[in-house]
């Protein structure tokens, strides 16, 4: 079992982290592990910013899209470069292999470009198809209404 934390390391790893320093810049600068940075701030009720590390996780994600999109784009012209070459196959073993390596990079294209695909034009389309749906409704039950009730004046 480690040797407890002196207090004054304590009073140490308080100050900066009240002070704005990151969880693991106080772990370093204090000599204290990030595990026990976290515990000392809990248990004083001293929390950190958060915000530099939704920054930072959301360049991440915008970097990855981009890597994505350029791995999508290579893969392509991989097909490209597949495909030509299955045009001009000459032994059917050969015809065979590049046939499924157009299968295989086609597939691998579509699940990477899919990954950050919207489905903003499906939820149009079901918006529209529901506002359609509502409207025949609304239509049917006025007919429905309409045949159920006798007009007045005319005899039955």
């Amino acid at each position: 079992m480690p040797a407890p934390i002196p207090e004054d390391q304590r009073e140490t790893v308080l100050d900066l982290a009240r002070s704005g320093h990151p969880r693991n810049e106080v772990a370093r600068l204090s000599g204290v592990s990030p595990a026990s940075v976290t515990r000392i701030c809990s248990a004083a009720g001293v929390t950190f910013d958060r915000t530099a590390t939704a920054v930072a996780v959301e360049a991440r994600v915008i970097d990855m899209k981009q890597a994505r999109s350029l791995l999508a784009s290579g893969l392509l012209d991989d097909i490209a470069e597949a495909r030509h070459r299955l045009h001009r196959a000459g032994e059917a073993r050969e015809f065979f292999d590049l046939a499924r390596s157009v299968s295989v990079l086609t597939n691998a294209h579509v699940r990477i470009a899919s990954v950050d695909s919207t489905d903003q034009g499906v939820e149009e389309a079901r918006s529209m198809l529901g506002n359609l749906m509502a409207g025949l409704a609304s239509v049917w039950n006025e007919q429905q209404d309409d045949q159920q009730q006798p007009d007045e004046g005319i005899p039955q």
